[in-house]
């Protein structure tokens, strides 16, 4: 049946529309609540609508949600024309409307005023939901003080976020002359804040709005990022087990799940593209593709012709029972087996300690497959740069090649090299777009000839 739209203005911008709130409103809540382990006490600043609000209680974990809304009238007029909102007859463990649940604590005033003054609320939250205009509508953004008092108001595995306005575009200039600069402002002043360890950006088009809406996560943690870059069976099984039943039997989301969750986690080329554009340029933007004028040089273990590498037994005495030897000429800079590295194997950390543990049940006996799994993986895996908690796992003809702690003998390298600042930046497009090929792509790190054996660097993927 058609129905009307019903539309929420506050101060003649159009904050939400019934028929869409739901999308927006958990593309804004639950990516940032399942980038925690288990949140219990979340703030919401703004969100006199209810929806963000109906959003939280449908998580078991949570205990206290604290609202802070400017405008009493905001959630009266929403309680009376759009009650679908803060709706909560459904869920289960809730009151009928969601204003009225025991969990929650409505206090009308200052948003922002009431982070930066209650200093009670320092290390309280878990998660904090900004549910109120994006930045450049919002001054307070760019204020060092009031950022700083968001920081201090998460708990120390805490998660801030917020709708952080329209999403960029490929052809916008440097952000901070472009459209949103007050985004980027507050962006930077995250990424000068010492307790902040992570920043995810992401956008969705299906969020009510003419354009796709952008989305900003922190984490003062950076252990959250192995829930952020969570697989979607990962994902899907905590939406199961960590979301409360509905009365209806009906599924608790109609938007966020596994898969919506890893399309989250690599940002459109635009975020990258204008990040890109920052002065000076960061280091990793070097390194967004393929060096196109080098040479690609393969190993071929059935056409020896076509191998630019042959596998050969190793000198009597040398620890490896194989050593890989180039071919031909390799000029300084050329990719080494780019296809056997990309085609590594991709364990996570868990996978692999339970496959551990099942190989050696008591009373049971030892898995011979999995005992020999796991030694391969331990010899031949390194952990992802990104705290994703994968291991990459060679599987070809790179697993063969030596490694030396005599610098002298060293002549291949990762592509990317290790960061100046010596970690991964907290915020950067550019990392979570090419997490997977920054750390397994070799290159050559000097000019090396026909006949000389591959040797790689004893620490080449420590970080």
């Amino acid at each position: 049946d058609a129905s009307p739209c019903r539309l929420l203005f506050l101060d003649g911008v159009l904050h939400m529309a019934n028929q869409t709130d739901r999308v927006f409103h958990e593309t804004l809540v639950h990516p940032a609540m399942f980038a925690h382990p288990s949140p219990k006490s979340v703030g919401i600043l703004g969100g006199g609508d209810g929806g963000s609000l109906r959003e939280v209680l449908k998580h078991k974990s949570v205990t206290d949600v604290t609202m802070v809304e400017l405008d009493e009238k905001v959630v009266s007029v929403s309680k009376e024309y759009l009650p679908e909102i803060s709706d909560c007859s459904d869920i289960v463990g809730s009151k009928p409307n969601c204003f009225d649940d025991d969990r929650l604590s409505l206090i009308f005033t200052d948003a922002f005023a009431y982070v930066k003054e209650k200093k009670e609320a320092n290390g309280k939250f878990d998660v904090l939901v900004a549910d109120v205009n994006q930045p450049e509508n919002q001054d307070e953004y760019t204020d060092a003080d009031t950022v700083n008092a968001l920081v201090e108001s998460l708990s120390p595995l805490g998660v801030l976020v917020i709708n952080a306005g329209e999403a960029p575009m490929i052809v916008d200039p440097r952000a901070d002359k472009g459209m949103q600069p007050k985004r980027e402002a507050f962006t930077k002043l995250l990424e000068a804040h010492p307790k902040i360890a992570s920043i995810f950006v992401f956008e969705d088009a299906q969020s009510g709005y003419v354009d796709p809406v952008a989305f900003l996560v922190a984490c003062r943690d950076a252990s959250c990022r192995k829930n952020w870059y969570g697989q979607t069976d990962e994902i899907n099984y905590q939406v199961f087990d960590r979301l409360q039943a509905m009365k209806s039997k009906k599924p608790a989301l109609i938007q966020f799940d596994g898969a919506t969750q890893r399309s989250y986690q690599v940002p459109p080329r635009a975020w990258e593209t204008v990040y890109c554009r920052r002065e000076p340029e960061p280091f990793e933007c070097a390194y967004r593709g393929l060096d196109m004028t080098k040479e690609l040089f393969e190993y071929y273990p059935k056409n020896e012709d076509e191998s630019a590498f042959v596998i050969r037994e190793s000198k009597e005495g040398a620890e490896n029972d194989a050593a890989v030897y180039a071919t031909v000429d390799i000029p300084e800079g050329s990719y080494i087996m780019p296809t056997h590295l990309a085609a590594s194997l991709e364990v996570s950390e868990d996978s692999a300690k339970d496959s551990n543990a099942t190989a050696h049940l008591e009373g049971v006996g030892e898995a011979d497959v999995l005992t020999d799994f796991v030694d391969y993986i331990d010899e031949n895996g390194h952990s992802a740069r990104d705290g994703s908690g994968k291991i990459y796992v060679e599987i070809g003809g790179s697993r063969v090649i030596r490694e030396s702690d005599d610098a002298s003998e060293v002549n291949i390298r990762r592509w990317v090299p290790a960061h100046p600042d010596g970690a991964r930046p907290k915020y950067s497009p550019v990392y979570d777009r090419h997490r997977h090929s920054f750390d397994v792509f070799l290159v050559a790190s000097r000019d090396i000839k026909a006949g000389e054996e591959i040797v790689k660097p004893g620490d080449l993927w420590d970080y």
